[in-house]
């Protein structure tokens, strides 16, 4: 082609210890050796594995290999070395995988995403949080960035306890996928986090696999304190959990850190307790059965009290529960028909009812999080880049496999396909439109299976709802569907024997999938009756979990034609889901972490090499190798080429056009070989762009050492004006001492001369006049608080501090001591707060009640005017705004925040609230009106609850504070004047609004 420009190719490029032979294990990017098959590959793994060499690349892909067992290689010595560093130059590691994230999304402001896979128990979750813990450290975002991650690091208990759960392959698998949000600013800092949850496994609520568990919170509940109250004294009781043998021994440990979370992610005692009450009537509803009244028509012939118990916990009647369960409500033409369920489908309702409430509980818990990790004001993150992690459940492959594996393995062929089309279909995609010849490579494409699954309306979940809308339909009937509809496909294989079964070939290997339990598990039809139920009950949280959902609109709007409307299955909200994670990632720039499980005891230092050979082959590794060592997997756009390395052939202020000879002369200069140029981009082996950004760095070490010289040339600068400033001081300082010895001789002169005046009076009888009173002094505590006055006045007020609209914010109170402060804030609650002027100094002190005493922070002004606390590294433009701040966020890691503001002290016999600020004030808004106080309380009630605006009678007002106590005044009389210069106390003329 007449636009494409080649190259003669250089010899073949060695390995990165020399060409071979090559030292085993040693190799860092397996792509590198001149021959890789299959042997080689695992030979290589297990080398390093042996070496404790867990990470290691193939192109740019890490493989990572689980080695069971903690490993000092996660410590700040190692985080500095990988800092924008070439990744060719360090060992592989995770970190380098987070390095190339988050200095791409910098340099090209596109918003990135790690897709981390794998076997279940092959490192997932742990290299999720390593990934997270370097990005962080690398945006330097300081204390803001560390408690981010600490906030995650600690809500992460209680997304394991309500989302893992045991199974025959991993004893803490996920059994939902997570997908975390790291939101940055311009400046590269780390500014939020969201977590987003699919896909979670709520047919594991109902039903578990032999040799299962259910999710570990039902488990850790019976080690609650309310465990009793609940009605939980056995889990052999319920069977939700009847196929476990035994409780976890961890439970109660386990109970105390979810308990902690909780605590963290600012779960109030009346949530909590809420919370544990949902779990309990899961397990409740599990003892519900159901007999027959008559024919086809269900009753409830469980225990009175497991309805009583369900009922009380879940905040609903009895009898609307027992309705619910057992009939169900529709309007046809507006008229309301109500059908009495069988004793089956009251059992599917049951069901139905458990799963919907375990996984509203678990958005609402996520969405809660997500409050904690969000700061305020940051709505629209549209403005803001994004690292996107990924971490979902992985392929699973067991003797018997059901509907929960179908989706998981669903999901990673879905995962496979957006794998392939990032490494494989956009290159192939790219090479054509660039009239680059591609024909060489060639891979295997997964597209067809799943349009298998999910194409419409003859796909495979398609079919699956389609039967579930069948009354008698069966497990049976479904097979023969599957049959006759995909007999013919190429990755679907028929049953040979009557055996309720099939067999889909996948990416990973053939699965043979039982069919037990698939319409079953498919349905979550939630009655409306039962949506209505739970959006009426008194318990807030249940309320919350129902509202603003699809039932909640449905159960709305009474009167339109709800007989066909059919709820959701759990495969249509699966493919649902998956679709927008897909989409969310389609939009971000992958990186890959491919993670391999050494053996199935997980067990350190055991590498099964028939088992880990298996996962190397479903995850597409060796077809990656091939396609990675002969492609080009980095394209850039021309003018992208120029704006990144045309440096590395033209001076910094040349004005060059990005065209394809300016890219060849940037190739040719770098002596950089076997590229290709397309019509609008420069295509790179991903080796090449090392190689790039190797030259291009001597002239950063170059910028490097211009500024170093620059700098030191102004600091040699400002430290001589230092010098010859100190010099003139010190001359001034000879002046001004030579010249007060002269005023001294000038001053004894005098002194002598009136000495010799007063001499000649006295012996003339000349009596001297009378002297004048002395002037009474101020003391310096006077003085102080004078200047304390006047400061406020002249700098703070004009800001408005303490003060909004005109008036004065209730948390403000004047020139009052650490003593009287503590006695306003002792009989309040934990959390209320107050601001006090400072009398001896020019600032603020923040004064707030926590469960055993007061604590009390200097609040600080910085030379640009604003404000912190001390010790505390937020900075705020004004003390207003930095006190609403830490009514939102945590002062420090106790979790202390500001919760209710303090009011004045109200005078017990007038009501009258009598405000300490009258100094600071004009005296126009001096005046009030009385205050309403509260009515006694009979002695053998409980206390009553102090008002935020009030004080106890028996706690008085010092008595040395120099200015006396104002009567109250009747209104339309003048109050007499105060016998002393000290200001009059203000009357607020209204309550303080918060």
């Amino acid at each position: 082609h007449s636009h494409l420009l080649f190259v003669m190719p250089p010899p073949p490029r060695p390995a990165k210890s020399g060409s071979k032979p090559w030292l085993k294990g040693e190799v860092d990017d397996l792509v590198s050796l001149s021959n890789l098959d299959e042997a080689i590959l695992l030979e290589e793994l297990q080398c390093r594995y042996d070496k404790k060499k867990i990470y290691t690349y193939v192109g740019d892909i890490l493989v990572a290999v689980n080695p069971f067992e903690q490993l000092s290689i996660y410590g700040k010595d190692q985080q500095l070395k990988y800092n924008d560093t070439v990744k060719s130059k360090e060992q592989p590691h995770i970190f380098a995988m987070a390095d190339q994230a988050y200095h791409n999304l910098i340099r090209n402001g596109k918003n990135q995403c790690a897709v981390i896979s794998g076997e279940s128990g092959a490192g997932k979750t742990e290299s999720a949080k390593l990934l997270m813990k370097h990005i962080i450290y690398l945006c330097h975002s300081g204390s803001e960035g560390e408690d981010i991650e600490q906030r995650i690091i600690e809500v992460n208990p209680l997304l394991e306890a309500f989302g893992n759960a045991a199974t025959r392959m991993n004893h803490n698998s996920s059994r939902f996928g997570k997908y975390t949000e790291l939101d940055f600013d311009n400046n590269g800092a780390v500014v939020g986090a969201k977590i987003s949850q699919y896909l979670l496994e709520k047919s594991r609520v109902v039903q578990q696999n032999a040799g299962e568990n259910n999710f570990h919170m039902f488990y850790y509940l019976f080690s609650s304190p309310s465990a009793g109250a609940l009605g939980l004294s056995s889990h052999k009781d319920f069977p939700y959990l009847a196929r476990t043998s035994n409780l976890p021994k961890n439970c109660p440990a386990m109970y105390q850190g979810v308990t902690k979370a909780m605590d963290t992610v600012g779960f109030s005692p009346d949530e909590q307790s809420s919370m544990h009450g949902i779990l309990a009537s899961i397990l409740h509803l599990s003892k519900v059965t159901f007999s027959e009244a008559r024919p086809d028509v269900s009753q409830v012939s469980s225990s009175p009290k497991t309805l009583e118990q369900i009922s009380n916990l879940l905040g609903i009647g009895v009898a609307d529960l027992t309705s619910a369960l057992t009939t169900t409500s529709s309007y046809t033409r507006g008229e309301l028909i109500k059908k009495t369920f069988t004793c089956e489908l009251a059992a599917t309702c049951r069901d139905a009812f458990a799963k919907a409430l375990y996984g509203r509980l678990f958005e609402w818990i996520v969405k809660q999080i997500n409050e904690l990790l969000t700061p305020a004001g940051m709505d629209d993150m549209s403005e803001y880049l994004e690292i996107g992690i990924l971490d979902i459940f992985g392929f699973e492959h067991f003797e018997k496999n059901g509907f929960e594996q179908l989706c998981i393995n669903v999901a990673n062929e879905q995962l496979q396909a957006f794998f392939n089309e990032h490494i494989f279909q956009s290159e192939l995609e790219e090479y054509r439109k660039e009239g680059v010849d591609g024909s060489n490579i060639t891979y295997k494409n997964n597209q067809g299976l799943l349009d298998m699954f999910f194409a419409r309306p003859v796909g495979l979940l398609s079919l699956l709802d389609e039967e579930c809308r069948f009354p008698k339909a069966s497990d049976l009937t479904l097979i023969d569907k599957f049959k006759s509809q995909f007999s013919s496909h190429a990755d679907y294989t028929a049953p040979r024997t009557s055996e309720p079964s099939f067999t889909i070939s996948h990416y990973a290997g053939s699965v043979k999938y039982h069919s037990d339990g698939f319409l079953e598990r498919n349905k979550d039809e939630l009655s409306p009756d039962v949506t209505a139920l739970c959006l009426g009950s008194s318990v807030s949280v249940v309320h919350n979990m129902f509202s603003g959902t699809e039932e909640d609109e449905s159960t709305k709007s009474s009167t339109t034609n709800t007989a066909r409307k059919r709820a959701k299955t759990v495969s249509h909200q699966f493919a649902t889901s998956l679709k927008v994670l897909m989409t969310k990632m389609r939009k971000c720039m992958a990186h890959f972490v491919r993670c391999i499980k050494p053996n199935t005891s997980q067990v350190p230092k055991k590498f099964v090499g028939e088992f880990v050979n298996r996962q190397l082959k479903y995850t597409g590794m060796l077809e990656t190798t091939r396609i990675r060592r002969e492609g080009y997997s980095f394209r850039p756009t021309f003018s992208e080429f120029m704006e990144r390395w045309g440096i590395l052939a033209y001076a910094p202020t040349a004005r060059i056009t990005a065209t394809q000879d300016t890219c060849k002369h940037v190739l040719d200069t770098s002596n950089v070989a076997n590229w290709l140029l397309g019509k609008t981009k420069v295509f790179l082996r991903y080796w090449q762009v090392e190689q790039l950004d190797k030259s291009i760095k001597m002239f950063h070490d170059y910028a490097k050492t211009i500024q170093k010289v620059s700098k030191g040339f102004v600091v040699r600068k400002m430290i001589a004006r230092v010098k010859q400033r100190k010099e003139q001081q010190a001359k001034d300082i000879r002046s001004f001492i030579t010249s007060l010895s002269r005023g001294l001789v000038k001053y004894s002169e005098a002194q002598n001369t009136q000495n010799v005046e007063d001499m000649r009076r006295f012996a003339a009888g000349i009596k001297p006049k009378p002297a004048a009173p002395p002037v009474p002094q101020k003391s310096e505590k006077e003085l102080k608080r004078e200047a304390s006055v006047l400061w406020w006045k002249e700098k703070e007020s004009p800001k408005g501090a303490g003060q909004k609209n005109g008036e004065v914010l209730p948390w403000f109170h004047g020139l009052i001591t650490r003593q009287e402060a503590e006695q306003l804030l002792k009989p309040r609650f934990v959390g209320t707060f107050l601001v006090r002027v400072s009398e001896n100094r020019f600032g603020y002190t923040l004064s707030y009640r926590i469960s055993d005493r007061c604590r009390h922070y200097i609040v600080e002004q910085d030379t640009r005017g604003n404000y912190k606390l001390h010790g505390v590294p937020k900075i705020c433009s004004s003390l207003n705004a930095l006190i609403e701040w830490f009514s939102r966020h945590r002062i420090n890691k106790e979790g202390d925040m500001l919760r209710e503001a303090c009011g004045q002290f109200v005078n017990p016999d007038t009501g009258i609230e009598e405000c300490n600020y009258g100094e600071l004030l004009p005296p126009p808004q001096r005046g009030g009106k009385r205050v309403a106080m509260p009515p006694p309380s009979d002695s053998s009630a409980p206390p009553p609850i102090v008002r935020r605006d009030s004080k106890p009678p028996h706690l008085q007002p010092p008595a040395n504070r120099g200015a006396p106590q104002l009567p109250h005044v009747p209104r339309g009389l003048k109050p007499k004047p105060a016998t002393t210069d000290a200001p009059p106390l203000i009357v607020r003329s209204n309550k303080p609004r918060f």
